[in-house]
């Protein structure tokens, strides 16, 4: 059975949203048949926090493929991690699981006026900085800030203007499973 670890912040964590619908990892289960999907995020981290747990989240599970979204609580006021650190940071990660094995999702965009803490405008650098990394190391890359940027992305979006609806968690298990079918 091939396993896919999907380690991230408060976008990936969790099963189901508080209005009951599934959030990312149970829909990547319903396709991935004979895939162990492991849900590994934590709400509110960032890159810093989650480097001390990548070994037993994420490397111990010896998996076939990890997704990797962190971004949005990076390039928050409250938590900022500068972007050069940022991106050693996904570095460090890319090359511990190995470069083969994954996929880095962008930051999405953010309705900045439910967001005090969080620009676009940062968050595109964030994302920027993530295309990067993926073109130079040559993983999977989802490039979520510009498929939402794409449609009415504050649609998408609960009334905070940062966590994911249920469209958006329809539409970003879509574009992700297109991605990780080649691991199949």
């Amino acid at each position: 059975m091939k396993t896919l670890v999907c380690f991230g912040d408060s976008i990936t964590a969790d099963e189901q949203s508080p209005d009951g619908s599934l959030r990312l990892t149970p829909r990547l289960r319903k396709e991935l048949i004979g895939w162990n999907v492991i849900n590994a995020g934590v709400p509110a981290e960032t890159t810093r926090a989650a480097i001390k747990r990548l070994q037993s989240d994420v490397l111990d599970q010896e998996p076939h493929c990890v997704t990797i979204l962190f971004g949005a609580n990076d390039a928050s006021d409250h938590r900022l991690v500068p972007l050069e650190e940022y991106g050693e940071h996904l570095a460090f990660m890319i090359e511990k699981i190995g470069p083969e094995k994954v996929v880095l999702i962008s930051p999405a965009p953010v309705d900045e006026r439910q967001q005090n803490a969080r620009s676009n405008e940062r968050m595109e650098k964030y994302r920027n900085k993530s295309a990067e990394l993926a073109r130079s190391y040559g993983t999977g890359f989802l490039d979520l800030w510009s498929i939402m940027n794409n449609t009415s992305y504050k649609e998408l979006l609960e009334e905070d203007g940062l966590h994911f609806n249920e469209k958006a968690y329809v539409l970003f298990s879509n574009e992700l499973l297109k991605i990780l079918k080649q691991w199949q």
